[in-house]
């Protein structure tokens, strides 16, 4: 369990950057901000608050997570699609999807979405500043959002199972809201408002609240993991998801 002075951050990609939102534990205050880049969020956050993030950062070299399967298992169909496959660590630096699909391919088998795609460079960018910093890779942990609604859903008496609604429909805006509505009342809403289109989406907005619920979670050692023996990459990391 960490100090209860421990600032708690959620953080979602977006078309500016990385979306944060951050508690400041000791007195309660939200606050939200976009990053460019994700050593600047690092910065503005220092140790030894905790970060969760919704990108992978373990990395298999033959493409395989467990966490990744796992989750699927868990949020059941159609919600299970939203874990798409994690592209190999060979993908990194690699900025032509053919050539990203190749790689992949010849490691595993399969190639990668556009979707994979589109955020290796945000990958990229996580990897590279928990490889770099012990003391960041202890703090930093992969949390995926849907996995946050299924368990709100589950603590408010829904099913266990992901929400059925996709994030970008006007009912699964507004299933998500709702979900996140007991928790965060009026900061939610006051972060939607201020929101800048050219720079976030809505669902980049919940999914970050989502991400720092499940920090929450993490800081108070209540969390749950996948998968729970905490397998390491080759580069030390864990492939790991918590909610």
């Amino acid at each position: 369990m960490r100090q209860k002075t421990t600032d708690l951050v959620g953080v979602d990609g977006c078309k500016g950057g990385w979306y944060a939102v951050r508690q400041h534990t000791r007195t309660g205050a939200i606050e939200t901000r976009i990053c460019a880049s994700f050593a600047g969020l690092l910065a503005w956050v220092p140790a030894p608050a905790i970060l969760a993030v919704d990108m992978p950062i373990g990395l298999s070299s033959t493409g395989y997570r467990a966490c990744d399967a796992e989750a699927r298992q868990r949020l059941k169909w159609p919600r299970s699609a939203s874990v798409f496959q994690t592209p190999v660590r060979q993908t990194l630096g690699i900025r032509e999807y053919r050539t990203a699909c190749d790689l992949n391919r010849e490691a595993t088998g399969k190639g990668i979405s556009q979707q994979a795609f589109n955020i290796l460079g945000k990958i990229a960018e996580v990897d590279t500043s928990l490889r770099a910093s012990k003391s960041d890779a202890s703090r930093v942990f992969e949390v995926h959002p849907e996995l946050a609604f299924m368990q709100l859903q589950i603590e408010q008496g829904g099913e266990a199972a992901g929400l059925k609604e996709g994030k970008t429909s006007e009912a699964g805006h507004a299933k998500r809201k709702a979900l996140l509505n007991p928790v965060f009342g009026a900061t939610l809403q006051t972060a939607l408002d201020e929101r800048v289109a050219r720079h976030a989406q809505k669902d980049d907005v919940l999914d970050a609240f989502a991400v720092l619920w499940s920090a929450r979670r993490i800081a108070a050692g209540s969390a749950v993991m996948l998968p729970d023996d905490e397998p390491r990459d080759g580069a030390l990391l864990p492939m790991v998801i918590r909610y």
